[in-house]
């Protein structure tokens, strides 16, 4: 498969993108520096969208392989989510382009979730071809399925990644006749399925480690309580940036987002419970209840 990174802005040249076979992460500045950290990510994983209906067997095999791979790194914290975004607002129509869902992005917000992962398996395609160097030409089929992954960053809504994985199998078009349409599936489900599925790991880890580790302050007191705790590798004495925004846009569903950030002070953590932390200020003031945090170490 061809793969690249491309910019992009607009959903419209995302759908292009995927339809030609392509890999996009977005290109959001942070102001926060560099993405380099200590800290794990908080990823959701949501069910695979199975368009393809190899049932819930098969899907939940691909994905444990997933979860599997991106657990391996000890990079990430994996959060199960066992059902699958609906497809119903797929973007321009696209059935397995990024899919949005306020209801899940609201709870991954609140659980301090740094991206949501939802996977989205195509339906088999077939496509006439003709291959080889004439006078040996000949015409073939060619079986095709997609695996779509798409990283959601929930706090902004914004896509961090949409990466297509695409292959398939062969058959001569003078045989084709005489295959057994199941055959093609068992095919695609023994041979193709976990090839797209560990292509797609690589991708996935490099887009979450290219993104900083951002968190929220949940409450000032005596002392500022942070949602970040031994879950995410947090120590005694740790340092985060704190960011506080003035500049605010509604979105189209109500989402009320920051669009410009000012960075606030530094904090330094004192007590680390399981998934917050206690911290207390090194610089700076006017901390409050739901700015954002970024760590710096």
């Amino acid at each position: 498969m061809r793969k690249g990174y491309c910019p992009f802005s607009l959903s419209l040249i995302l759908v292009a993108g995927l339809l030609y076979g392509c890999s996009f992460t977005s290109l959001i500045l942070h102001p926060f520096g560099t993405s380099k950290s200590s800290l794990k990510k908080r990823v959701l994983v949501t069910a695979i969208v199975d368009q393809a209906n190899f049932g819930k067997q098969t899907t939940k095999q691909l994905r444990d392989m997933l979860l599997t791979g991106l657990s391996a790194t000890g990079k990430v914290v994996i959060f199960d989510y066992q059902e699958a975004i609906s497809t119903a607002n797929a973007s321009a129509g696209l059935s397995y382009g990024v899919l949005t869902d306020k209801t899940l992005l609201e709870m991954a917000r609140t659980q301090g979730i740094n991206a949501v992962l939802s996977c989205i398996l195509s339906p088999i395609e077939r496509e006439q071809k003709i291959v080889g160097i004439w006078p040996l030409h000949k015409a073939i089929a060619y079986y095709q399925i997609a695996l779509v992954s798409n990283l959601i960053d929930p706090q902004s809504g914004t896509v961090i990644l949409s990466h297509l994985e695409s292959d398939g199998i062969r058959i001569d078009l003078e045989e084709e006749e005489f295959t057994d349409r199941q055959w093609v599936r068992q095919q695609m489900k023994q041979r193709v399925l976990p090839k797209l599925t560990r292509q797609s790991i690589k991708p996935i880890k490099k887009a979450l480690e290219s993104e900083p580790w951002e968190g929220r302050i949940l409450s000032v007191d005596h002392r500022i309580q942070i949602n970040a705790g031994h879950d995410v590798g947090v120590r005694p004495d740790y340092r985060v940036d704190v960011y506080g925004g003035n500049e605010k846009v509604r979105a189209k569903d109500g989402l009320e987002l920051l669009i410009s950030w000012q960075k606030v002070g530094t904090i330094r953590v004192t007590e680390v419970g399981s998934n917050t932390s206690f911290a207390i200020p090194i610089d700076g003031k006017d901390f409050k209840a739901g700015q954002r945090i970024v760590s710096i170490d």
